[in-house]
């Protein structure tokens, strides 16, 4: 089996896998992803990480 693309023991794969709980949390119980829940996610996962979401790509 070939090694997964990210390596979870650095702080960067460890965000991912954090983003990835905190969308699984929201999941439905039919195993769907509400949109607007997971751009509530993602948007406080943005500002968590410094990003402002209403601000342009210059700063990142």
């Amino acid at each position: 089996m070939p090694s997964p693309p990210v390596d979870w023991s650095t702080a960067e794969g460890a965000a991912i896998a954090d983003l990835f709980r905190r969308i699984k949390d929201v999941e439905s119980c039919a195993g769907e992803w509400n949109g607007g829940d997971v751009v509530d996610v993602l948007s406080l996962w943005f500002s968590e990480l410094g990003i402002d979401v209403e601000a342009s790509t210059d700063q990142v």
